[in-house]
């Protein structure tokens, strides 16, 4: 594909298009772009001295400051409020702590990717230009500047859907006995800092066993790791196990006195918005919900996705395909041509068979490739299922991430005027998306 794109503008006039002077020229010219926006979202959302999205719920439920371990243990999220409340006890500013974890977070993403990145066989100039790509896809989310369990959960999940990737080869999972036990450890303590992060390792594993069929998921290694995470789990939540026969989750919940749900309110927004009563940026709150109930008595919700499948599946469709293009436009805005590079691997091998053995260095990235893509899409699917109203690409930010990094490696195969050609377009594709979003936002 891009070959043919390298022979049609082969012609003199078009070479300013992969020149490395002219590249240098546009890179800076994304840097500024990215450093104007990061900079300002630092002050406008790290610094807020309100709350940033999720964090006044966050707030309400729970507090960092005076916290003990009885309190940490009956808390949601207990990893990260053990977290915060450390941060906390030093400086003394909630807010700041919370968002300090998800900062610290972020540090340590780029530091260990980054570090892989610089270990690649590239020259200086595309290790900058491939670092610069892997940090802003995942800065201009924002998210690390918010003070949620979100973001902590992303980068606990992230290193071990890596490990379990990069190791499966000739059928089966190989990790070793410490490996499998590490895998296990963050899963579970991804899942005790956000729930949410189940939904993406069902997904995972649903993608195994797409590529690779069923034996994979039941390996030793694999087994390891679930044991592992069962205990790590329960010594997470051995309080409340052990004295309330429970465990303690970080799960959005709108009280049952108020006689609603949030499938409820997301299905009236869904509604609304399909029916062009609200602008789709205008979100309805509980209390919309209970006026609606008693303003339309007869009125009967659906009882949750599957009855709303059937009992409306044209508004269900259309509203799970806005979510799609909406994911797929976001795909693109946070990785550029990266996004649809990875799709090139399904055309390197025309049949696509179930890989049962990865023997090969060649076999193994192309199973690398296919199963992100996967993995991807299906994890948009699955949650524009569940979320009927709006996708948000938050939930899917550890396979961005993932993306970029075997987007990037997968770049490294392809001829250096055609790495320049992709890196060049990506940045002019950074400074027109900004373009137009700095036009529209005034």
């Amino acid at each position: 594909m891009f070959d043919k794109m390298i022979k049609i503008i082969k012609h003199d006039r078009f070479k300013f298009i992969y020149a490395k002077i002219t590249s240098i020229v546009i890179f800076i010219g994304f840097l500024c772009f990215n450093l104007y926006y990061f900079t300002n979202n630092f002050f406008k959302i790290f610094l807020n001295k309100f709350d940033n999205g999720d964090e006044d719920y966050q707030h309400t439920l729970y507090s960092i400051s005076d916290v003990t371990l009885e309190k940490i243990f009956y808390t949601p999220a207990q990893p990260y409020i053990f977290v915060s409340s450390f941060i906390n006890y030093f400086i003394n500013i909630p807010k700041i702590s919370t968002r300090l974890v998800s900062l610290i977070a972020g540090l340590f993403l780029f530091q260990y990717f980054i570090k892989r990145i610089i270990s690649s066989k590239s020259n200086v100039l595309e290790k900058i230009y491939k670092s610069a790509l892997f940090i802003c896809a995942i800065m201009i989310t924002n998210q690390m500047f918010i003070g949620t369990s979100d973001f902590l959960a992303i980068v606990l999940i992230i290193p071990p859907f890596l490990l379990i990737i990069e190791n499966f080869e000739f059928g089966k999972i190989n990790l070793s006995f410490k490996q499998s036990i590490l895998v296990g450890a963050l899963f579970a303590i991804s899942v005790a800092t956000r729930p949410t992060v189940l939904v993406l390792i069902l997904a995972f594993y649903i993608t195994f066993f797409i590529l690779a069929g069923i034996k994979p998921l039941f390996s030793k290694a694999n087994l390891r790791a679930f044991i592992a995470s069962i205990i790590v789990l329960f010594m997470i939540n051995f309080l409340p196990i052990i004295e309330q026969y429970k465990i303690v989750l970080n799960v959005k919940e709108i009280p049952e006195a108020t006689g609603t749900n949030w499938f409820q309110r997301n299905y009236l927004m869904a509604k609304y918005w399909d029916a062009n009563k609200i602008p789709d940026t205008q979100w309805l709150s509980t209390q919309d919900v209970i006026d609606f109930k008693k303003e339309n008595p007869d009125f009967v919700f659906p009882k949750n996705q599957f009855d709303l499948l059937l009992k409306e599946p044209g508004f269900y469709f259309r509203q799970m395909m806005r979510m799609f293009i909406k994911a797929m436009y976001s795909s693109y805005r946070f990785m550029y041509l990266l996004f649809p590079l990875l799709f090139l691997s399904f055309f390197s091998n025309k049949k696509f068979n179930i890989i049962g053995r990865v023997n090969s260095a060649y076999e193994k990235g192309l199973f690398q490739n296919k199963f992100v893509i996967i993995f991807h899409l299906l994890s948009i699917v699955i949650f524009s299922f569940l979320a009927v109203k709006l996708f948000e690409f938050r939930w899917v930010i550890p396979i961005l991430i993932l993306y970029t990094f075997f987007a990037l490696n997968y770049l490294s195969q392809f001829s250096l005027k055609i790495r320049f050609l992709v890196y060049n377009l990506s940045f002019l594709s950074g400074i027109a998306m900004y373009i137009l979003f700095f036009i529209k936002t005034q």
